[in-house]
């Protein structure tokens, strides 16, 4: 099961994927394999419907009912850009196929420390492969995080030389030969 707390259509709200809701999702963007799905989102290359059902089912997963679910949709979809609400389906889909990792020991007021999750985000929001990431060194990593922060209002902190080869090692150990 997958969860995310995310801001939208005017308050936090809870989106929530389990293998029911994922069948829903496969099913109304026209039996493709979730893990397509996943795929085209990540790469930037999605349809405007499979964002629109992923933002739906997980509603209706997070405790919306079917009929609220579907006035929130028509009443904020097209308010809302379609790269913020892909970046909303993106963390919903990542939640589902990689998990978040969290830090119990996170203070508030602190930087966001980078996780896997978010990793993965920057291959979706400058439109890279998982290939051309590996590639970057570490100087190149640290420039892409600061764009991500001048893109949006989330702050990420860029890992440490020593972080960032702990993060190789653990996703992409053939990276470091």
């Amino acid at each position: 099961m997958a969860e995310v707390y995310a801001d939208w259509a005017g308050r936090e709200r809870l989106f929530r994927l389990d293998f029911g809701r994922v069948m829903e999702i496969e099913e109304a963007c026209g039996k493709e394999a979730i893990g397509a799905i996943y795929l085209r989102l990540s790469s930037g290359k999605f349809f405007a419907n499979e964002v629109y059902q992923i933002i739906r089912i997980a509603l209706i997963g997070g405790g919306e009912n079917k009929v609220e679910a579907k006035h929130l949709m028509e009443r904020h979809f097209d308010r809302t850009t379609y790269m913020e609400n892909a970046a909303l389906a993106g963390d919903i889909l990542i939640a589902l196929m990689t998990g978040i990792e969290e830090d119990p020991t996170r203070e508030t007021g602190e930087p966001e420390p980078i996780r896997f999750s978010e990793v993965s985000q920057i291959c979706r929001v400058f439109h890279m492969s998982p290939e051309e990431l590996r590639r970057l060194t570490y100087a190149d990593f640290v420039n892409l995080v600061k764009g991500l922060n001048a893109s949006g209002t989330r702050r990420a902190e860029p890992p440490t030389e020593a972080e960032f080869e702990e993060i190789l090692a653990k996703y992409e150990p053939e990276a470091l030969k």
